[in-house]
């Protein structure tokens, strides 16, 4: 409506200044008129392809419109269901829980009679022990009474016996000092040799408190001075290394805790006896190593 009121406004124009260029003002008007005939079927084809958008926008909104009722149509009936599933739900939990309930109550009540068993069980078990034990001591007591008893008895008996070797050794150092062309007979000191060793070996595995044990330990130590004295001599190996060249009869005893390669002497069957410094007999020994 601008184009044609602005046409007339020139046509107007035109005819209130009309001379000599009214030919050229026509034609330029003329012109114009075309190019506003050419700009305005250009708006209507705009027009018209506006109107069809517009018609397929309305289509596709009235399709979205469709689309929008259906997925509410679709929102309602998902929410009933799950409205519907989540009462099943809780219902099916409802039950479960209570059977799980039911069956902890079933559970503990068995477990607590089973423990209570198992203690019944475990304090009569301890009962029994108990009684054990102390039997088992009173019977470690009597033993170790019984014990004690046949150290005492068996250090008298010693004590005897050293006292009986003594004079033996008294005796026949009278007689090699009387016929002093008699050859000497070593068949007595090495016997009592032997009985000494043997009394030593006795003693170090005896309490000292036991009674007879130092009036034996003390006897053992005069016959030990009467050999030295009639020139018999006990060589004292016991807890002494050993070494291969020794003049022993040794038997040998594997003993970890020493140190690795540790050889010592821990037993003596018979000891090394010297007559005036000559050996009259090897000793028999026990070596504990760890090879």
């Amino acid at each position: 409506m601008k184009r044609l009121v602005f046409i007339m406004f020139l046509f107007a124009f035109a005819l209130a200044y009309g001379n000599n260029n009214d030919s050229i003002a026509i034609a330029n008007l003329q012109q114009q008129v075309n190019k506003q005939e050419r700009i305005i079927g250009n708006l209507r084809k705009d027009i018209r392809s506006s109107v069809g958008i517009q018609k397929q926008q309305a289509l596709f909104i009235d399709s979205l419109k469709q689309e929008l009722i259906n997925t509410k149509n679709d929102l309602s009936d998902l929410s009933n269901k799950l409205g519907v599933d989540i009462t099943n739900t809780q219902n099916q939990i409802t039950v479960n829980t209570n059977n799980l309930n039911d069956n902890i109550k079933s559970k503990t009540t068995w477990g607590i009679m089973i423990i209570t068993i198992i203690i019944l069980v475990m304090a009569a078990i301890y009962l029994i022990l108990y009684e054990r034990v102390e039997k088992g001591k009173s019977a470690i007591d009597k033993i170790k009474d019984t014990q004690k008893s046949i150290q005492e008895e068996s250090l008298k008996l010693d004590s005897k016996l050293v006292e009986l070797l003594n004079q033996q050794l008294n005796v026949q150092a009278n007689i090699s000092s009387n016929d002093s062309n008699t050859q000497i007979d070593h068949s007595l000191a090495l016997k009592v040799a032997d009985e000494i060793v043997r009394i030593e070996m006795n003693l170090s595995r005896m309490d000292a408190s036991i009674k007879g044990h130092k009036q034996l330990s003390k006897a053992v130590e005069r016959i030990k001075n009467n050999f030295l004295a009639n020139g018999y001599e006990m060589v004292d190996m016991l807890g002494k290394p050993y070494n291969d060249g020794m003049k022993v009869v040794a038997n040998f005893v594997s003993d970890e805790n020493l140190k690795d390669g540790e050889q010592i002497i821990t037993g003596i069957i018979k000891p090394q006896v010297n007559y005036n410094g000559k050996m009259i007999q090897a000793a028999q020994i026990t070596v504990s190593q760890n090879v």
